[in-house]
């Protein structure tokens, strides 16, 4: 009696089909996993660019020309001739190659200088 333990045509089609389905369940839920962590990125994003704007302004009495007046200035406050501090307002997350601020969906960060207001250029995310 010759016995054939080899998988049949079909039985490795099924396999090969339950794993497509597998992977593509979890790359629907791995991407909606990316986009949550990113919106969660932008809002502590903003949230420190926001807070290193007002910083800027209580030291310098002016809002920052733009945002890489931000990440290039020095924070210098002299008292009695000693330095408190020499950190930058704020360190960059990314920047792209003119050296703009870019959010976590590779889009760069508008500034008004009048008013100080810094949002998202990402769509969907204008108003935050």
């Amino acid at each position: 009696m010759n016995e054939n333990r080899s998988f049949t045509f079909f039985e490795l089609l099924v396999v090969i089909c339950l794993i497509f389905v597998l992977l593509g369940t979890f790359a629907g839920y791995a991407a909606e996993v990316l986009k949550i962590a990113k919106e969660t990125a932008l809002r502590n994003e903003l949230t420190n660019i926001r807070m290193a704007i007002e910083h800027f302004r209580i030291i310098n009495n002016r809002y920052p020309q733009d945002l890489k007046e931000l990440v290039n200035k020095r924070l210098t406050k002299e008292q009695d001739n000693i330095i408190i501090t020499q950190r930058k307002y704020i360190e960059p997350f990314r920047l792209d190659i003119q050296g703009y601020l870019l959010d976590p969906f590779m889009n760069r960060y508008e500034y008004n200088v009048v008013d100080g207001q810094v949002h998202s250029s990402t769509k969907d995310f204008l108003l935050w």
